[in-house]
């Protein structure tokens, strides 16, 4: 079986709610938990993916609370066999990794430092 490679091409965040608390110490425990659903085409020749994604981040004290929605568009290079193979192996770890690096940007215009979290997983 050939490798299907797959590239964002769209990628719109629905909501986003970040909270930082003045008593966040420099030193925390996140947990973090992603959800996404995957929408197949109607079109069977159409090789476009839509994954709703849920990305919630956070200490458990909630010093820390981060939730992201957002829809991302894939493009294949190929029809797969197995939509939910696919999903799981390779587009919701690319998705993950352009929300958590949105994520970044978002902090930094909140004047945080970025978290890099794509790089650490």
């Amino acid at each position: 079986m050939q490798e299907i490679s797959a590239k964002i091409i769209k990628q719109k965040i629905i909501c986003s709610n970040i909270s930082v608390s003045r008593d966040l110490t420099k030193k925390f425990e996140l947990n973090m938990e992603c959800k996404a659903k995957m929408k197949t085409p109607k079109n069977e020749k159409d090789k476009t993916i839509l994954l709703n994604m849920e990305l919630n981040v956070g200490t458990k004290d909630e010093k820390l609370a981060i939730k992201l929605l957002a829809d991302i568009i894939f493009e294949l290079d190929l029809l797969p066999d197995d939509y939910d193979r696919i999903g799981q192996q390779k587009l919701v770890p690319m998705a993950r990794e352009a929300l958590l690096n949105s994520l970044d940007e978002l902090l930094l215009i909140m004047g945080y430092n970025k978290m890099e979290l794509a790089e650490k997983i």
